[in-house]
């Protein structure tokens, strides 16, 4: 059942669901479909990924007009819970496909920083194209700017994981946990000095807050 594969997808989700979120479908992302089953293809990264029909089902009421409870209400009608009892597993399953660079959020990116640093998000520019070299990091290249940034390995781990909004905290535990060999102090200025500098050419952007 449709309930049933969503909780699945959403036990490693540890999030309270947002109700107005809106998502579409990343730009260098395309789909082939098999029967039940689809092929995610992540053409900038040049990666596969499988998904079932549910979550295809998922991507394609993700047009980045419906909110999460406008999808819950449409699953919902064909599935028998209630709107209510879905939510959650379908904001879940989004955000975790938003973290896997399927998907991103409808939402207003600056380059300002505000003042209470520690609680805000980091998100990568969507416009930003990004090409894996093999062991020796990545290219990002801004079409807006038309300006190219040549990332190191640990770069390519902190763009990947701000594919979803991320306080720098956030980014910082992340990669204690990825380089544990590396003192947490020093990750936190690596991490501060890599996101002011992309903050500052465009390639990462602000989360805005809703006022």
């Amino acid at each position: 059942m449709l309930t049933e594969r969503l909780e699945t997808m959403s036990k490693q989700m540890d999030v309270e669901a947002e109700p107005t979120l809106r998502f579409c479908l990343r730009q260098d992302v395309g789909i082939e479909d098999f029967g039940a089953r689809s092929l995610v293809i992540l053409c900038d990264s040049l990666q596969l990924r499988e998904i079932n029909s549910q979550s295809r089902k998922l991507l394609a009421l993700a047009d980045g007009q419906r909110t999460l409870q406008d999808m819950a209400l449409e699953v919902a009608s064909e599935c028998g819970p209630s709107a209510s009892e879905l939510l959650a597993h379908v904001t879940e399953a989004l955000l975790q496909m938003e973290q896997q660079g399927i998907v991103r959020r409808i939402v207003k990116l600056i380059s300002e920083r505000p003042d209470n640093m520690n609680k805000t998000k980091y998100l990568v520019n969507p416009d930003v194209s990004f090409r894996p070299e093999d062991d020796d990091g990545a290219i990002l290249f801004n079409a807006d700017t038309d300006s190219l940034e040549v990332i190191n390995p640990v770069a390519v781990e902190i763009w990947t994981f701000l594919a979803a909004p991320h306080t720098q905290a956030e980014v910082t535990a992340h990669l204690c946990e990825v380089c544990a060999d590396v003192p947490r102090e020093q990750v936190d200025q690596d991490v501060a000095e890599f996101i002011e500098s992309l903050v500052k050419k465009g390639f990462i952007g602000v989360v805005e807050e809703p006022s």
